[in-house]
């Protein structure tokens, strides 16, 4: 270990008692300056995004006075400086780094250093050693411990002596390997998102205006028996005359909803509804104050005409799938519940279908749609907000905006209905005091989300939103080099939904889908493939980086899977076929692999990636470019068309074939003869055209199966 500097006399920059905590910087301009040194408790509201929710350091946590000084110089002084290589702390990142240095020197305290001062080469492989088994918040820690390191001149009562790990990065101290390149975070499986945006888009296009009528039907409710002061008697006739139109229209007395139903121990549920009247809603029908005291008679026409679940009489829509009402009639409980969800589904639909982070979307304010002609003369759907990650960024973030479908647009007019905030598309009247408040804890709302929509969509035999043996860390078994033969059988469980899955999985199924285009105009019966290409662009959430990375690993997948077919004997034919194949054939060399067989398939995917560089995946044919030989290259400038032009490697030395394709090639020469067979009103060379073009489709399968019958 290597001694630390000393600290520089008067230059702790933080020690005076008046000093503010936050940079100059940071408050220019704003009301405050934020909270003081001497403060116990950081409030740090005046500098970050509203839907930030660790604002509060609280230090009174910190019982010994000298550790809960150096805590607050230590986050001061990174809010201040740059350490490691790294520039000032954000303050979004001042919560976080306090919970860890609190837990940190509670490891430290129990291997026998109660202060920094104290912290020797023992103490630093004792921690080690208990952090390892977790490699990520090992990692968390011993960077924690470099920072306090260089920050030690300006800790003015305790600091480290010793450099801890000094010439090492905390990856290399804790024995991991930093994968760079492909995205850690679990992308959501397709039989999980499938459903889940199926339900959310139906929330937003359809349940949305049964909810909004319910509303609109409470109001007028509420609006109609404001201020009635009615006489002796009045009520029960409201609610014997209210029996008997119920009787008369074969609907039930309302029942209670089933979240309340534990407030009558007495009541009975049969298939799910509780035979106990809902006598404050039924109050509400009739137009009464209050008719609890009545509930003995509503219990009695319970009984005669049975219960109704909900009671509201707004009709519900039908869920295509089952051909009913997607629900039972709301209750006003229930329709507090649905606003809910109607709130979660809109920030699903808004998140996966533009790619912006979770604070991006709750930033937005209520005047964030905006609509463009486009040069091809449709219109373009565009969300307008601020970006907040990225080095460099303003803590109040940057202008950005999203290329989107329409049915985003339709998310954004939804919220604008249901919600009041003036300044937050997402916010709303909290009620009492709490005043407007934004959607918080998302990940458990869609969690709760994902188990309302399997109540209502399920069927007898299969959860509408199925259980799944995928691990939300995104291990994957099958990418091992060696698997185990006895492992268990993994156990399906409910997705662990994160707001981060979302992006990840937008820019995975974008990258790939043949082509670069998400499934889209397939998968989600949205037509207009622009929109989808206008996820992948300049926008400065940096959302192109991340599908340009998942677009190499898509295209290190394909690869792999060319190399396979080869290895299993797999055909192939154009001008790089066998250019292609030998490097395959070099590449198993150097494996060791036996035909049919990979011996290491990590290996081989290292060994695989060059060519990832110049492929170029094609409908009929794959391209492996190169300029001295491409057939497209001639005419690329006069069109004034990029290169490779795909359309253009039947036969050029640059493209290669093989049994992905073939279903593909047999398309075309099937549509070709068909078109052959209409041809008989077209001039004779066009004729011709299509003959030769069909003749050589033709020669292109049968190089791949020779013996195929179309020749």
């Amino acid at each position: 270990m290597t001694a630390v500097p000393k600290p520089r006399t008067g230059d702790h920059g933080l020690s005076s008692a008046s000093e503010y905590v936050l940079p100059e910087r940071l408050t220019r301009g704003l009301p405050s300056r934020g909270p003081l040194l001497t403060e116990d408790v950081w409030d740090l509201r005046c500098v970050l995004p509203r839907t930030w929710r660790t604002w509060r350091l609280d230090f009174t946590q910190i019982g010994d006075p000298t550790t809960r000084r150096t805590a607050k110089e230590y986050v001061a002084s990174r809010l201040h400086r740059g350490s490691l290589g790294l520039g000032p702390m954000k303050a979004t990142a001042a919560a976080g780094e306090l919970r860890v240095f609190i837990a940190v020197m509670k490891d430290l305290r129990e291997v026998g250093a109660p202060r920094l001062s104290a912290v020797g080469r023992t103490h630093l492989d004792a921690v080690l050693t208990r952090w390892k088994p977790s490699p990520d918040n090992a990692v968390r820690n011993v960077t924690l411990l470099k920072h306090l390191a260089a920050h030690g001149p300006f800790l003015s009562q305790d600091r480290l002596n010793v450099l801890p790990w000094n010439g090492r990065s905390a990856y290399a101290v804790v024995g991991v390997r930093r994968v760079k390149g492909e995205n850690a975070t679990p992308r959501i499986p397709e039989e999980v998102i499938a459903p889940l945006l199926r339900a959310a888009v139906f929330y937003v296009e359809t349940a949305s205006g049964d909810i909004l009528a319910a509303q609109q039907e409470v109001a007028t409710l509420e609006a109609a028996r404001k201020g009635q002061n009615l006489g002796a008697g009045q009520a029960r006739e409201r609610v014997t005359a209210f029996i008997a139109e119920r009787r008369a229209a074969g609907r039930g007395i309302p029942a209670l909803p089933r979240e309340t139903a534990h407030t009558v121990p007495d009541a009975v549920t049969v298939d799910g509804v509780p035979q106990s009247p809902n006598h404050s809603l039924v109050s509400l029908l009739t137009g009464c104050g209050n008719a609890a005291h009545l509930r003995p008679l509503m219990a009695e026409a319970g009984k005669d005409i049975g219960y109704e679940e909900g009671g509201l009489d707004t009709p519900m829509s039908e869920w295509s799938a089952s051909g009913r009402p997607w629900r039972p009639r709301l209750s006003p409980h229930t329709l507090a519940s649905e606003l809910s969800f109607l709130r979660t589904a809109c920030w699903i639909v808004i998140a996966y279908l533009s790619g912006m982070r979770d604070v991006e979307v709750r930033e937005l304010g209520r005047d964030c749609a905006a609509t463009e002609t486009g040069a091809e003369g449709r219109p373009r759907y565009k969300l307008r907000g601020r970006v907040y990650k990225g080095k460099d960024r303003k803590l109040s973030g940057d202008e950005a905006e999203w290329v989107v479908l329409q049915v985003v647009h339709q998310a954004v007019a939804v919220l604008r209905e249901i919600n009041d905030d003036p300044g937050h598309l997402f916010g709303y009247d909290g009620g009492g005091r709490n005043g407007y408040v934004l959607l918080t804890n998302v990940p458990r709302r869609i969690r709760a989300f994902r188990d309302h929509l399997n109540e209502l969509f399920s069927t007898a035999g299969e959860l509408y939103i199925p259980l799944t043996t995928a691990s939300p860390n995104g291990h994957s078994p099958d990418k091992e080099d060696e698997a185990e033969e006895d492992a268990p059988t993994p156990t399906a469980l409910p997705w662990a939904f994160d707001t981060r899955q979302f992006r990840r999985t937008l820019a995975w199924h974008i990258a790939h889908q043949p082509f670069g285009v998400v499934a889209g105009a397939r998968q989600y019966k949205h037509a207009a493939i622009t929109m989808f290409e206008g996820y992948a662009g300049t926008s400065a959430s940096g959302f192109a980086d991340e599908v340009a990375a998942e677009e190499a690993v898509a295209k290190l997948d394909y690869v792999e899977d060319l190399y396979h077919d080869w290895n299993e004997g797999g055909r192939s034919a154009g001008g790089a076929a066998q250019r292609i194949e030998a490097e395959f054939d070099r590449i198993r060399s150097e494996l060791g692999d036996l035909p049919g067989a990979v011996a290491s398939p990590s290996r081989l995917r290292t060994l695989l990636h060059h060519l990832t560089k110049t492929l170029h995946p094609g409908v009929l044919n794959d391209c492996f470019y190169q300029t001295e030989t491409a057939v497209c290259r001639k005419r690329a400038k006069p069109l004034g068309r990029p290169v490779p032009m795909l359309d253009m490697c039947m036969r050029c030395p640059n493209s290669r074939r093989s049994a992905v394709h073939q279903p593909r090639l047999e398309r075309a020469h099937d549509m070709a003869q068909a078109e052959l067979g209409e041809a008989a009103g077209l001039p004779r060379l066009q004729q011709l055209a299509i003959t030769e073009h069909l003749a050589t489709l033709t020669h292109l399968i049968a190089e791949i199966d020779p013996e195929d019958t179309r020749r």
